[in-house]
């Protein structure tokens, strides 16, 4: 049977709080009924994160950016790409956008977990590398390695 509850849930910022009269932020989680989809109907998503790691992110700020992070790549379908820049007072290129098949799912997870806090922030650098990776199109296929070379630590990119 298919369950088409819808679920609603808030979580505060905080667990305990004074009181007096204070402003508060919550996040809100939206749990929808599974659909079977047709991957073949739905268009490809090609997602590039693009990741304040400045001092001001560290600690929560970075872990939940971490878990946001996580939960984007698991509703990937292996049709999707996904790519991840990050910044402070330099721009890296963690993950070159790729199509997100089981293999690069695993990797990418890896990557986004042990990404630590950095020192200042660099907004231009990070945005313009993130619209660069998008409009070059070009991506790396995990499970399609180059056949001329030894098996390289990052599979080649192609074309989409």
């Amino acid at each position: 049977t298919m369950e088409t509850q819808v679920n609603l849930s808030f979580t505060p910022e905080y667990e305990i709080v004074g009181a007096a009269p204070t402003k508060l932020t919550f996040n809100a989680h939206l749990g929808a009924p599974l659909v079977v989809e047709d991957t073949a109907k739905r268009s490809t998503v090609s997602l590039t994160a693009v990741i304040d790691k400045s001092g001001s992110m560290r600690g929560k700020k970075l872990n939940l950016v971490k878990q946001t992070c996580n939960f984007m790549l698991n509703q990937l379908s292996s049709n999707d790409k996904m790519g991840l820049v990050e910044y402070c007072t330099d721009v890296n290129e963690l993950i070159p956008l790729s199509r997100a098949s089981d293999a690069f799912k695993a990797e990418a997870a890896n990557v986004i977990n042990s990404m630590r806090s950095g020192s200042f922030t660099n907004l231009s650098g990070g945005l313009f590398e993130g619209v660069r990776q998008q409009q070059g199109n070009t991506f790396v296929d995990w499970d399609k390695p180059a056949a001329s070379a030894p098996a390289p630590a990052s599979p080649p990119a192609e074309p989409n």
